[in-house]
């Protein structure tokens, strides 16, 4: 191996600064290690996969005395959303064990106790995040085949949520952390066949003895048609205040909605550049 002196100078330069991004990463790891319980579960999935149904009928489980209390708008006192921001951990010793993270861009994973993985087809998952940039944006001009492309070649919308990851990289990575850590991978389409069977089979993994009842009372509240009242009621945490001016967070909820708004383009984009993942993931293409 050459040693750091006889390398050129932007060679150099490249060694230093993965070194310092090693000693970096392992005194973050160290200083965020002793805030983390063996019992907690981090929540991990691309943007519009079904993150805040399953995580809103988990909470319930784990909360059955404020079942009243979390709502579409509330929900994140009661399973905080920690996107990218790992280190914020600490602020949440007040919540009772077992604590749900909702995270969708995980910087220290390989510490994570437990993770429920939640999966959605990418042609459903990018039509839904399409009309969620939209709401954020100023880009009233924006197709959804131009999104289709930005998302394709950077694998997020940079101006929006840089940190996160391209979705067939995102699941190969959870797939294959499967056989190193307690990862519990959950699909939206198994999850809208058989929302008390999928809902039930969460709970057990991450430690949840949850009544029949209590189950059933979840799915109830956590069924689409219930979740869009109680965002019209009371706002959607994502969109705070707005209560539906410039469209609902809990839009249609649909399997196959993504058939009547790709292009025939954007779907063989899709399907060639996901290939690899969404065979993994049972996912059929189109022809």
């Amino acid at each position: 191996m050459a040693k750091l002196t006889s390398l050129p100078a932007s060679g150099y330069r490249r060694v230093r600064h993965m070194i310092n991004q090693r000693r970096w990463l392992k005194e973050q790891i160290g200083k965020l290690k002793p805030h983390v319980r063996p019992d907690d579960v981090f929540f991990v999935g691309h943007p519009k996969s079904g993150n805040t149904w399953l995580g809103y009928m988990l909470g319930l489980l784990v909360n059955p005395e404020k079942i009243e209390e979390i709502t579409t708008a509330t929900m994140g006192q009661y399973m905080p959303v920690i996107h990218a921001s790992d280190q914020r951990i600490p602020e949440f010793e007040h919540l009772p064990s077992p604590r749900i993270f909702r995270n969708e861009g995980p910087r220290f994973p390989d510490i994570y106790p437990k993770t429920l993985y939640v999966v959605r087809d990418p042609r459903s998952v990018l039509v839904s995040y399409y009309h969620h940039c939209k709401h954020d944006t100023s880009r009233d001009n924006w197709t959804l085949d131009a999104f289709v492309d930005e998302m394709l070649e950077h694998g997020c919308i940079r101006e929006l949520e840089p940190f996160v990851v391209r979705w067939d990289v995102q699941v190969l990575d959870w797939l294959q952390r499967q056989q190193s850590q307690p990862v519990h991978v959950v699909r939206y389409e198994d999850m809208k066949e058989d929302c008390l069977g999928e809902l039930r089979k969460a709970a057990a993994f991450i430690g949840v003895d949850a009544s029949e009842q209590l189950l059933e009372r979840a799915v109830e509240r956590g069924d689409f048609s219930s979740m869009r009242k109680q965002e019209e009621k009371y706002g959607a945490e994502a969109f705070p205040g707005e209560k539906g001016k410039k469209g609902f967070f809990m839009r249609k909820g649909e399997v196959e909605g993504w058939r009547k708004e790709l292009s025939e383009r954007s779907i063989e984009r899709i399907e060639s550049t996901f290939a690899e993942a969404m065979q993994a993931m049972g996912y059929a293409t189109s022809n």
